[in-house]
């Protein structure tokens, strides 16, 4: 990682060490494997007759494409692989699917890093105390669409694309706040690029081929699963700088095959904690420090603790 965040001492420096060793095989092994399925369920999306046959193909390719918010994140980590380079290749790779260029997914994961759930700073945030709180009734609906999220990423990305990093005085700023400014350059040409691939995608769906749109209708799809996964992360859980990282994160109790998905996302709390270990170490780290997650539920239960402090809460926030 290019920034370092300073390991919680629960764990003895010689284990964090062990943890913290990078290995290629099993990204590249899950690399491959998500590549293929996107592949596959795409091919199955855009050439499927059948009104059934679209419907599962397209829940089929939107749950591969949210698959690859957890490679995107893992490679803005650099914990995929062991060089920077194939970690960037594997972010290149999940950023089509996103859409959400790696520069850009690095300069918004590492401020969410430095200010979990900090009202002003963390950008997942963006300076709305609604969007700390845990969502309800028509917020919820809208969430669970995916659609802020995507005409967030959509218009971050145009703005990146168009806005010369030198000439744009405080537009940037206002924008992209958690951009920092040298790093302004290398954001705004891997958004052209990112657009450039998808001009030319959708020009080839307009012109040529337009059943090639239902790749677009899988990433809809994604961002929905994506949308409702992300909010059961920190919403809902006290917010503030002085609150223990552990206190206001969520780790997620799901099937294997989720947490496969996702490159071990959902041991959150242990990220957070520790987030230079990379993903295929997360299941040992949780093993570790278990006794100290304040937060370990199943996301269909979490609007039922949403807000609530607890005894272990108490106890974080002692320590």
């Amino acid at each position: 990682m290019e920034e370092s965040f300073e390991s919680r001492p629960l764990i003895a420096k010689a284990r964090m060490r062990e943890l913290n060793a990078r290995r290629n095989a099993p990204g590249t092994r899950r690399l491959i494997a998500q590549v293929l399925a996107y592949l596959g369920s795409g091919a199955w999306l855009v050439m499927a007759t059948e009104t059934w046959q679209i419907v599962v193909a397209l829940l089929a390719n939107g749950a591969v494409q949210f698959g690859f918010f957890g490679m995107l994140h893992e490679a803005c980590h650099r914990t995929i692989f062991r060089s920077r380079g194939a970690n960037d290749f594997a972010g290149w790779v999940a950023a089509l699917a996103q859409p959400m260029s790696p520069a850009l997914m690095r300069a918004f994961h590492y401020e969410h890093h430095r200010h979990t759930h900090e009202l002003p700073y963390d950008p997942e945030l963006a300076g709305m105390k609604s969007m700390a709180a845990w969502p309800r009734h028509v917020v919820w609906l809208v969430t669970v669409t995916g659609v802020p999220v995507l005409i967030a990423r959509s218009g971050w990305a145009l703005f990146a694309a168009l806005t010369p990093a030198r000439l744009a005085g405080g537009a940037w700023a206002k924008v992209l706040p958690f951009v920092r400014p040298e790093q302004r350059a290398r954001v705004a040409w891997e958004a052209r690029v990112l657009v450039a691939i998808h001009a030319g995608i959708i020009c080839t769906a307009i012109f040529v081929w337009p059943p090639l749109w239902r790749i677009y209708w899988g990433m809809v799809a994604g961002h929905m699963f994506l949308s409702w996964y992300i909010s059961c992360e920190h919403r809902g859980l006290p917010e503030g700088a002085d609150v223990p990282v552990l206190a206001k994160t969520r780790s997620l109790i799901v099937p294997a095959p989720v947490r496969w998905l996702l490159w071990n996302m959902p041991f959150h709390a242990e990220h957070h904690g520790w987030p230079s270990v990379p993903f295929f170490n997360l299941p040992a780290l949780h093993q570790e420090v278990k006794a100290h997650l304040v937060h370990r539920v199943r996301p269909s239960m979490v609007h039922l603790r949403r807000g609530r402090p607890s005894a272990a809460l108490e106890g974080a926030k002692a320590s």
